[in-house]
This record gives C-alpha cells, structure tokens and sequence, in this order.
C-alpha cells in the first residue's frame, strides 16, 4: 500500500481497494485501544487493593497513564479511519474531496491552513500510521509494565 519515496503512489492511481484495505488496517486500533482499556482499568482496582505496596501502585499508575495516552491515539486514529471511508466513496472526484476535506479540518483547526496543497493521499496515510505505531508502542509499553509488576510481586512474596 505504501511504497518507498521513490515509488509512491500519486493520488489519481490510488485505488478503492487500497483505501478500503487501509480502512480494514485502521480497525485494529479499535482492539488495541479496547484491551489496553481494560489493562488500565485493571491497574486502576490492583493500585487499589494494593495501596500499601507504593512500587506497585507507582507501575500501576505509568501503566494507567500510558493507556490514557494511548486513547489520545486511538481516537484520533478512529477519526481519521472515517475520512479515509468516506473518500472511498468519492474516488471519481479524490482530489476534490481531499480539499474539501483539508477546507473542513482547517475550519474546525485541526490543520493548518497551509497544508492544503502539499499533502497527498500517501502523506495522510503515513500520518495515521505514524499514530498507529506510537500507539502500538504505547500498548507494548503497558504489557511490559505488567510484566515486570508481576514479576516484581513474584519476586518479593
């Protein structure tokens, strides 16, 4: 779907099917997003029951914090897997709907005005997979915080 610079897809030979399985990709930050929720949900009751045990309750608040930060991604990631669904809906007309679209975002200031131009259908999808990643790594991050949690508390009883 991505390609190297040197052979990237200019927007007019995007095709329905590339958008539709980039789409398909997107939708698995709902599940990432939904475990590392119950993860930090988790941590919230064992932070809790365990408010004697500071180490513990200090690694279940960075692992908190860290499902948090990955909800900022994952709804941002969901928001921008909705543009790229209704773009295909519109791939007779793509580059019109993506000034719309910039047009819509700048409106609201969720992009600056100067971005209207220069960022091809390519950029944007390198954009959302750059969110995609930071929330992979978010998510990575807390299972080895949980790891090591119960490792510490292995260890120490």
């Amino acid at each position: 779907m991505l390609r190297s610079n040197n052979n990237r897809l200019p927007t007019n030979t995007m095709t329905k099917i590339d958008l539709v399985a980039f789409c398909s990709f997107l939708s698995l930050s709902k599940q990432i997003d939904i475990f590392s929720m119950l993860l930090s949900l988790l941590v919230v009751f064992v932070a809790l029951l365990s408010s004697s045990a500071i180490p513990i309750t200090i690694i279940c608040l960075m692992i908190f914090i860290l499902g948090l930060i990955s909800k900022y991604y994952a709804i941002r990631i969901e928001f921008d897997r909705k543009l790229f669904k209704h773009l295909t809906n519109h791939m007779d007309h793509l580059h019109d709907e993506l000034l719309a679209m910039d047009r819509a975002l700048a409106n609201l200031k969720l992009i600056k005005p100067s971005q209207f131009t220069s960022r091809t259908i390519a950029d944007r999808q390198k954009g959302v997979l750059s969110l995609f990643k930071r929330q992979l790594i978010l998510f990575l991050a807390q299972n080895c915080l949980i790891i090591f949690a119960v490792i510490n508390v292995i260890i120490n009883n």
